[in-house]
């Protein structure tokens, strides 16, 4: 016993509850699942082959009885010497007969209220009526005969059940089930007309639906094919959520054959077994299809919730016992813990005694974690700090040796008068360009007209020529209407000094540099072109793949130089500027040249980030 306590809580709980909950409640629930899975599934398999039974029979019997009027011809005299009389223009007798069907129509229909409306057309095309609502009705029901008037002949008894219909000229939108037979005289079986009937549907459905227990479904499909009645509208309403049983049903459907006899299959669909029945209606044809989903399951456990509870009254006094003995020990360790790290000296780092939390394994490492989290927060903010005061040093230095701009440009002054005064025409210069190079650079404006950083290129080369003579030729092409344009400032100029310094390290003389531009795809390109010593396949491939991560990495062959710093730096502030759709990239053949293209927005195009 004394062992276990020094086992984690976890271990202690489930030990307790293996022994007081798990088992006995594995036992006595195992029994009671087997008892009411047997009990349910002998019930279940003896009435489900019986619903569809009851709900194929109830179809035959008001299918056949709505269908009754179609035998007139047959039973009344007089009704068949209508079907096969010409009333040419006697339109007397033609009047009288029609009143005499109204007649029978309503006398047929007190004993079947189903018959909503009927239509008889004899052998000559004379129609007799009953209840057909207006014009557009009229239309309608012509348009029916006339579609399925073939089908009808080729169908078994002559009759053919069509696809439900919704009437909507009576203005309840009943649903309807229209039916079309061939009449044929009863002495020579011969065509004598055709019978038209709409058979209100609602009492066939209410009936099928009273046959239905609460956990089957029935589906009829018709002749077509097509699906015309759900007792559980859940399924048509989520075709798509259904959509793989509703597959599953459709090809079971398919596989019906036309005898009476019940098929019975299971499909097992998304984790849930389907028991499935199917037959074919003689009297329509239609193939009623009738499944049960995991109701069965759901039955089972609601019977094994009166089973369980029994269980679980019991499970819960034994579960209060063993809280009680075990959450006093686990709160009273927690609250030590907390008075510990309440009463924590955090200027020294101070550390908790592991001793406060008992014995327990988890409040242990809890307690060894926190110090080690401690000293590793002090000694970060120790660092931090040391770091601050050395950036403050370098502040503080570099402060001290920054020089008064003024006194340059005094001194550069000074400088071209001696030049003047000395005709040096050359010093003279190079004096005026530093001035305005040193006075262009100290205005730290972060964007610049286009024009500004050419005229910076143009002092800068006039000095690399005075010093340099006959060696550097410098062409620029720009058109005056990008002059005025905005961009990041001392865009141009290291690029420029990354020629000189590097790409013509080597060279004496013959050494050509030039800014150009082209536009394309709503971009705007500046390339800075030299024919110099070019770079190097390695430093090329780490240069662009820099410009693109904006990282640098070089190679064990290269050293990290000022100019691969200088393109990041230009690339950098580009893509600060305009966004990550621009920026640099290099081109370059060893001994043949550098191309640097600037990727700028067309200031005609806007910026597209």
């Amino acid at each position: 016993m004394k062992k276990i306590q020094y086992l984690s809580y976890r271990t202690q709980i489930f030990l307790a509850s293996l022994s007081l909950v798990i088992l006995p409640s594995i036992l006595l629930g195992l029994f009671a699942v087997n008892d009411s899975a047997s009990r349910i599934m002998q019930e279940y398999n003896t009435s489900f082959t019986t619903i569809l039974t009851q709900a194929n029979l109830t179809l035959d019997t008001l299918l056949q009885d709505a269908s009754k009027v179609a035998d007139m011809p047959i039973l009344s005299e007089d009704v068949r010497r209508a079907m096969t009389t010409d009333y040419g223009d006697d339109y007397l007798s033609y009047a009288q007969t029609s009143t005499q069907f109204r007649d029978l129509f309503n006398q047929t229909n007190r004993l079947n209220t189903d018959l909503e409306t009927c239509i008889f057309t004899n052998l000559y095309g004379y129609t007799f009526e009953y209840n057909v609502i207006s014009t557009l009705h009229k239309r309608q029901i012509d348009k029916n005969i006339e579609k399925w008037t073939d089908i009808a002949r080729s169908s078994p008894n002559y009759t053919y059940f069509a696809p439900l219909q919704v009437n909507t000229y009576t203005g309840a939108n009943k649903r309807i089930l229209p039916m079309i037979k061939i009449l044929r005289d009863k002495y020579n079986s011969r065509e004598i007309g055709i019978c038209y009937c709409e058979i209100n549907f609602k009492p066939i459905e209410n009936l099928l639906l009273s046959a239905q227990n609460a956990g089957s479904t029935l589906f009829i499909y018709n002749a077509d094919g097509e699906l015309t009645f759900s007792s559980n509208p859940v399924y048509t309403q989520n075709a798509e959520k259904y959509k793989t049983l509703l597959n599953a049903l459709n090809q079971f459907n398919a596989s019906l054959s036309s005898d009476s006899s019940i098929t019975q299959t299971k499909l097992p669909i998304d984790h849930t077994l389907y028991q499935v029945n199917g037959c074919v209606n003689a009297t329509t044809s239609w193939h009623l299809v009738q499944f049960v989903d995991n109701q069965l399951a759901n039955t089972i456990y609601r019977d094994n919730i009166f089973s369980y509870l029994r269980i679980f009254l019991v499970c819960i006094v034994l579960g209060m016992l063993l809280a009680m003995l075990i959450s006093g020990t686990l709160t009273r360790s927690i609250l030590k813990l907390c008075n510990q790290i309440d009463s924590i000296n955090t200027t020294n780092g101070g550390q908790i005694d592991e001793r406060a939390c008992g014995s327990n394994q988890e409040l242990r490492r809890l307690v060894s974690s926190f110090n080690d989290l401690n000293q590793r927060l002090t000694a970060s903010l120790q660092q931090n700090y040391k770091i601050q005061l050395a950036e403050q040093r370098v502040r503080i230095q570099m402060l001290q040796f920054q020089i008064n701009h003024h006194f340059l440009y005094n001194t550069l002054n000074v400088i071209r008068s001696l030049a003047n005064l000395h005709d040096v025409p050359e010093i003279s210069t190079i004096a005026v360009c530093m001035s305005d190079l040193l006075r262009y650079n100290l205005k730290k404006f972060p964007t610049a007209l286009l024009e500004e950083e050419l005229q910076q290129i143009h002092r800068y080369m006039t000095i690399q020529n005075i010093r340099f003579p006959n060696k550097f030729t410098f062409d620029c092409n720009i058109p005056p209407t990008l002059l005025q344009m905005q961009i990041p400032a001392f865009l141009l100029q290291p690029l420029v000094e990354n020629s000189i310094e590097h790409g013509f390290a080597s060279k004496e003389s013959g050494c050509y540099i030039s800014i150009s531009c082209q536009k394309s795809n709503g971009k705007l390109h500046l390339f800075v072109t030299d024919n110099g010593c070019g770079i190097s396949p390695d430093l090329l491939h780490n240069l662009n793949k820099a410009c693109r991560e904006d990282t640098i990495e070089y190679s064990s062959a290269e050293n990290p130089n000022r100019s691969s710093i200088g393109v990041r730096n230009v690339n950098q502030r580009i893509r600060s500027h305009f966004g990550m759709n621009y920026g640099l990239s290099v081109e370059s053949m060893v001994n043949e040249g550098t191309i640097v293209d600037i990727v700028l927005p067309d200031p005609d195009a806007g910026i597209a980030r």
